[in-house]
């Protein structure tokens, strides 16, 4: 999603530069942007010169909409047994966990795509290219 919200508006990007540039499986990918695509955060065009953009922009797009559109709502399952979180079958460690939840469900809900996008480009480290690639483990010689 950070990878799309970097793309020019109207920029289609196709699963192979997404799988490239993020480094991750084709597989995974479209098992993740098929939810998205429904959830209406992702468009999806086929064809040549198809590909995918984010449907609406970056900073309307929270990170708990995200999750929800991929997971459902797994902040409200019951942390170690199989039931919903809460009374009357609170499990050992639902004081912990209902605390942590309550945080990291208000930190997904106020952030975005765009504050992904931004911390991202912010972060990025250039890193000069060199002909010499330094040994990690020497040699014996």
């Amino acid at each position: 999603m950070a990878y799309l919200a970097e793309q020019p508006p109207g920029r289609l990007t196709s699963s192979r530069e997404i799988c490239d540039q993020e480094n991750i499986p084709s597989a995974f990918l479209g098992k993740v942007v098929l939810p998205l695509c429904r959830g209406r955060m992702v468009r999806s065009v086929r064809g040549i010169g198809g590909g995918y953009e984010l449907a609406m922009p970056p900073d309307q797009i929270r990170l708990l909409a995200i999750v929800q559109s991929i997971d459902g709502s797994p902040f409200y399952d019951c942390i170690l047994e199989d039931h919903p979180c809460g009374s009357p079958h609170e499990c050992l460690l639902h004081p912990m966990w209902s605390a942590l939840r309550e945080q990291l469900v208000n930190y997904l809900e106020r952030t975005t795509v765009a504050d992904l996008a931004r911390v991202r480009k912010s972060t990025r480290i250039s890193t000069p290219k060199t002909t010499n690639t330094p040994e990690l483990i020497p040699s014996k010689r």
